[in-house]
């Protein structure tokens, strides 16, 4: 089996992943990769939130400017 890295463009993700589903499925496999961001499930995020809410309801966390300036890293 090959592998290829494939780039594509928001515009056409969704055309890309129609055409790639008319090829036999026992010969392609497609692994979706996000950049450097690995993948949670929707049960790992809904956490996340109940826990950012929790600590915010107690007082608990960083300044609003640190949060910001920590995204822009």
């Amino acid at each position: 089996m090959h592998s290829i890295q494939l780039k594509v463009d928001d515009s056409i993700f969704d055309k890309v992943m129609t055409m790639l589903e008319l090829l036999p499925q026992d010969k392609v496999v497609i692994e979706e990769k996000f950049d450097e961001y690995p993948a949670i499930t929707e049960e790992e995020a809904k956490s996340k939130v109940r826990r950012a809410i929790k600590a915010l309801s107690e007082g608990k966390g960083l300044p609003l400017k640190e949060a910001f300036g920590n995204i822009a890293k």
